[in-house]
Order: structure tokens, then C-alpha cells, then sequence
């Protein structure tokens, strides 16, 4: 490809997600984009309407739609215009060329700086801004270098990951291509959910490293109380399947409005005369969930709240910070939440390493810093123990069964493997 045809080959697809919601999907006030995607060699029209629905979705973080946004248009962009394939096209070998790519892109889609992509031009039409570029790399425009480091590979690979599953799942695509492409092009990481076999999994402890961290927290909060709070955001980010995010302050980015999680969302619940107690969790997309309490986890309630001082149970009403900051007062953020749960991590590894333990202990610390381990620790471990797969796929905020069934469900794995340890060599 020449690099006049590149450039010409280049438009920007989607919009700020606030215009995107206000679009409803038509193209009406994007004549320039509805041009181009109509003279793509494929049907690309589809392929944007699933898009953007996706990319709505996350519309509340204007963090996570601006990444994912940016990976998913560069996607489309190489799908369209040099695999010439569309999304129910796309195969493995169109994901190993672009990961290649990703390492090499056409200099013609590099640009010096970020640069929105639409701009009004004045009469309500939106147009694509002249130096817009899929890539940023101002080293590149200046001396002609480009790098991108694994860190960004791997950020691209699970945003796809993620993307085609749910597309799967939505019956837009029969397979992921995502589950066979090579993976040379694709080097795993803990970060990734695609084990050695290119089986979509979802990363968890063993029943070994959960029993670990769990008794080394405990006998952490012997020697020094401040490690309940580390206690308490440990098993209520696996046993409830919490995203560390759900338990931080959220911004809605279109709104301007601001959540913070307090013992309030704690609430009890009458269902058929029987009193429960549920939790009220705000998840991706500012989306509401409320998930069941196991009687055994309200005894970490109650230790938490007796350690602040605070009745057994929460009050309707009460607007106490849920994990407060050292200090006592306030709502802690995300960063200081994954700190807290990479310092439960770092403690198990100190334990096992003191005990001579010094695999085990090399592992906890690789996955310190990997908080979504309790999340489908929790889940999986539930779903081995006999829970309805629908039941778990409701907690973990889940569009759909089959979404879960994909991430979680092994059919005779452990018995498949437990064979294969005692089989005679």
C-alpha cells in the first residue's frame, strides 16, 4: 500500500461517546463517515453499528471508551482496508497480521500528536479532522523511530479478547478468532485471559493459594488491626465477584455525577418472609446490581465494622464510607484499593518464601498486582462448588449465560487433568 492510498484509506469512526448516544446510531450529521464506510470493499456499516453499541456501553468512563475506542478503531480500520475482510469474515491469520502490524504500522498512519477526530463545521455536520491518525508516536515524526512496548501489545490483545467474546455472545459472530490465532504473534501474559491452549480462562488462584492468602490475613490482623481493612476488601472482592472499581468512587463522565460506595449499600432484603441481606453495587456502564450476602460472609461485616467502631450490622441510611482511608475519614480510590489488595498478595508470598515455599511464593508475587484474581477466584470457585451458572452470571453483572459459560465453564477439565497426573510413563 502506497502511502497516498493509506491516507486516503483513513477516517476516523467513532465520535465522543456523548455525540455517539446522540447520533442514535444514523449517520445523518456524519456525511463524510457514512461515505466511507460505504466504499469500504466490505459491508462495514454492520460492523460499526455493532461497534458503537459496544463502545456505548462504556460511555459513563470516559477513561475506558476513549482506550478501547482508540484499539477497536485501529482494528476496523486494518480489517476493512488491508485484511479487505469484515468482523464475520475476520479469521486467526487477519489477528496475527495485525499484531505484526501493530509492531510496524504504515508510517502514512502515524500522526505527531493526538488530535480529535471529528470537528463541526459549523452547520451541525461533523467532519474528520485533516491530520487525524489511528497511531501517535511524535519520536516517529521527528526521527523517523517507532516502538511500541509489550505492555501496549498486550492491552490491545485483551481489549479484542474481551470485544469478540462479546460479540459471540450478542450472536453477531459464531467464534471468536481470537480463541486459534498464533500464539507466537500473541505471547501471553497473566494479564490475558487465553491459557497455553488458546481457551478463553479466566485467571484464578488455586484452592491452595486462596487458603494461603486468606490464613495469612487473618494472622496479619493478629499482630496489627490495620490489616482488616485489607481483610475485608479481600473477601468481599471475591466472595461478592467485585472489580476493584466497583468499590472506588465513580465519575459518570456524561452526567458529572459522582458515586461513592457506602455502608448503606449494604441493605436487608424480605423475600418470601425469609430476611437476606444483598449488596448495591454500581458496575460498567453505570449499570445497578444487587448480589446476595453469604451468611458466612457477614461475619467479616460485622469484624470490619466492630474494628470501626460501628454497630454489627449497617443502618438504612448510613453514609459511612465503605473502605475508608487510613485517617479513618473519607472514601479510599482505586489506586489505593489495588494497593491494599497487592499488599494481601505480597504478605501470603512473604509466608510461603518464610516457610520455604519459594515457587509458590515467586507466583503470588507475579499476580500481586492483579486484582481481577479475586473476582473470578470467587466465581469459579463458585461454580466448581455446584451454584447455578445463572445465579453467578447475574452477581458478576454478565449480559448473558453464555458470556459466562465461556469464561468459566471446562467441561471435565479437572477430571481430565487429575487422570493425567496419575497415568504410568
Amino acid at each position: 500500500m502506497n502511502d497516498q492510498n493509506a491516507v486516503v484509506n483513513l477516517h476516523p469512526l467513532f465520535d465522543t461517546a456523548k455525540r455517539l448516544i446522540e447520533s442514535q446510531l444514523a449517520l445523518d450529521d456524519y456525511p463524510s463517515l457514512r461515505q466511507y464506510l460505504e466504499s469500504r470493499p466490505v459491508p462495514a456499516f454492520s460492523d460499526w453499528q455493532i461497534t458503537a453499541r459496544y463502545l456505548i456501553e462504556y460511555a459513563s468512563s470516559s477513561g475506558t471508551f476513549s482506550r478501547f475506542r482508540g484499539e477497536i478503531q485501529r482494528f476496523l480500520l486494518y480489517l476493512w482496508n488491508i485484511s479487505e475482510r469484515s468482523l464475520a469474515e475476520c479469521t486467526s491469520d487477519d489477528i496475527n497480521s495485525y499484531m505484526q502490524f501493530l509492531k510496524d504500522p504504515d508510517p502514512s498512519w502515524i500522526g505527531g500528536e493526538p488530535i480529535h477526530s471529528f470537528k463541526s463545521d459549523g452547520s451541525g455536520v461533523r467532519v474528520s479532522r485533516e491530520n487525524w491518525r489511528p497511531f501517535v508516536s511524535e519520536a516517529f515524526v521527528l526521527r523517523g523511530e517507532y516502538a511500541i512496548r509489550q505492555e501496549t501489545l498486550n492491552a490491545a490483545r485483551r481489549t479484542l479478547h474481551v470485544f469478540f467474546r462479546t460479540l459471540v455472545t450478542r450472536n453477531y459472530l459464531d467464534r471468536s478468532p481470537m480463541v486459534s490465532a498464533r500464539k507466537a504473534d500473541q505471547k501471553t501474559s497473566r494479564k490475558n485471559f487465553e491459557d497455553d491452549n488458546g481457551e478463553d480462562t479466566a485467571p484464578r488462584l488455586t484452592d491452595y493459594q486462596w487458603g494461603y492468602l486468606k490464613e495469612s490475613l487473618l494472622a496479619a490482623c493478629e499482630e496489627d488491626d490495620k490489616y482488616e481493612r485489607h481483610l475485608f476488601v479481600v473477601m468481599t472482592m471475591k466472595t461478592l465477584y467485585l472489580r476493584v472499581s466497583e468499590l472506588a468512587p465513580q465519575r459518570n463522565e456524561l452526567t458529572g455525577e459522582t458515586y461513592a460506595p457506602t455502608m448503606s449499600a449494604f441493605r436487608p432484603k424480605v423475600i418470601d418472609g425469609q430476611r437476606y441481606w444483598h449488596l448495591k453495587i454500581l458496575g460498567k456502564g453505570s449499570k445497578e446490581r444487587y448480589i446476595p450476602l453469604p451468611s458466612g460472609y457477614l461475619y467479616f461485616v460485622k469484624r470490619f465494622r466492630r474494628w470501626r467502631a460501628l454497630p454489627p450490622l449497617p443502618e438504612k441510611g448510613e453514609q459511612i464510607p465503605m473502605i475508608p482511608r487510613q485517617n479513618g475519614t473519607g472514601q479510599v480510590g482505586k489506586r489505593t484499593l489495588e494497593r491494599i489488595v497487592k499488599e494481601a498478595f505480597l504478605l501470603a508470598a512473604k509466608r510461603m518464601e518464610a516457610e520455604g515455599l519459594e515457587d509458590d511464593a515467586k507466583e503470588m508475587t507475579q499476580i500481586a498486582d492483579h486484582t481481577h484474581y479475586l473476582r473470578h477466584t470467587g466465581a469459579g470457585m463458585d461454580i466448581d462448588a455446584g451454584r447455578p451458572i445463572r445465579h453467578v452470571s447475574e452477581d458478576l453483572g454478565h449480559d448473558s449465560v453464555a458470556f459466562t459459560e465461556s469464561i468459566y465453564i471446562h467441561a471435565d477439565a479437572s477430571d481430565r487433568y487429575r487422570s493425567g497426573l496419575t497415568r504410568k510413563v
